[in-house]
């Protein structure tokens, strides 16, 4: 990985936990997670439950099946993996399992794309508790 990636990445995780707080109306920023990068089993960011993994690319179109598995090895029994990804010129696309939505679809191999709006929706509506104990 060159510098200039490692910066977009990085880059991209900032972008990423702003429009978190700034969306949710969070009162405590969303800091990345710095020992990621010294140790295993960390995310990008953490908000509550959901373990989040941050992806930018210039080229393609769907998220490389190792970015999932990445986000899936950082998340522990009780957690909610989470891969925000984005390729140059497209919109910030989410990837979740399909049981966030409705715990009856238990199918974990089972996973949606989301738009930004729609995740930040989900997480209001079905996950307020998560957003509650990020601000505590």
């Amino acid at each position: 990985m060159t510098i200039n990636q490692r910066k977009k990445g990085h880059d991209f995780e900032r972008k990423v936990a702003k429009m978190l707080q700034e969306d949710l109306g969070l009162i405590k920023p969303i800091r990345r997670i710095l020992n990621q990068y010294q140790e295993k089993n960390h995310p990008d960011l953490k908000l509550g439950r959901w373990n989040i993994e941050c992806k930018a690319y210039k080229k393609g179109f769907e998220p490389a099946s190792a970015w999932w598995e990445q986000v899936l090895g950082v998340t522990s029994e009780g957690q909610i993996p989470v891969l925000v990804y984005k390729f140059d010129n497209k919109p910030i696309r989410i990837r979740v399992q399909a049981k966030v939505l409705n715990p009856i679809l238990d199918n974990k191999d089972k996973l949606l794309d989301l738009n930004w709006d729609s995740f930040i929706y989900l997480l209001r509506t079905l996950y307020n508790e998560d957003l509650e104990e990020h601000d505590k």
